[in-house]
């Protein structure tokens, strides 16, 4: 096995630490995307001169560090309401309690989702823009938050088999029915931009 250097991917490949999980990791393919979206957006950048650089390229790099910091809090996020849920149950809480828990980690890969929608916005727009060497690249990070976005939801669907008050149940599912298919809708958008501008 060759040497791993990312502590987080170390962390993520051993079998003797519960954390970081399945969330985390989708949280992670994020920020995997929104570095190389990062690095389109101040490529375009450079096309133009300091003074004269377009508000949009400023705007989409504001918005991709915020969200790449949302990420990286969600990332650890994750981690420690899987611990507090797993704490919860090995104490013997009340159903009250691990239902509250339950909802602590659903709602934390729901959040990773709602972000990984505003980036996936940002890649249209990048598309729509940038030069058409750079379109790959852009596909690349498309793919990656697309698979952040499913891994997200997927680890809210596990978690929400759990909860036992039949009305939040099916409010979650509703909700989280409603964000997978946006983050299909998103991609879908983006893939469109992508076809039109290589045709």
């Amino acid at each position: 096995m060759g040497i791993i250097h990312d502590y987080f991917i170390a962390a993520l490949s051993n079998p003797n630490q519960p954390v970081p999980g399945g969330g985390s990791a989708a949280a992670y393919a994020g920020s995997v995307g929104l570095a190389l979206l990062e690095k389109i957006v101040r490529l375009e950048m450079r096309r133009y001169p300091d003074a004269s650089e377009p508000s949009l390229w400023k705007d989409l790099l504001k918005q991709v560090s915020a969200l790449s910091e949302s990420l990286y809090r969600l990332r650890d996020e994750d981690g420690k309401s899987y611990l507090f849920l797993a704490e919860t149950k090995a104490l013997g809480k009340t159903e009250k309690e691990i239902g509250a828990a339950l909802k602590q980690a659903i709602e934390c890969p729901i959040k990773i989702l709602e972000q990984v929608h505003k980036a996936l916005r940002c890649v249209s727009v990048a598309a729509e823009q940038c030069k058409r060497h750079l379109l790959s690249d852009l596909q690349v990070v498309c793919e990656l938050l697309g698979a952040a976005g499913r891994g997200a939801y997927y680890i809210s669907m596990a978690n929400l088999r759990s909860i036992t008050d039949p009305v939040s149940k099916a409010d979650y599912q509703i909700k989280l029915t409603k964000l997978h298919d946006r983050t299909c809708e998103l991609i879908e958008e983006a893939e469109s931009i992508f076809h039109n501008k290589n045709s």
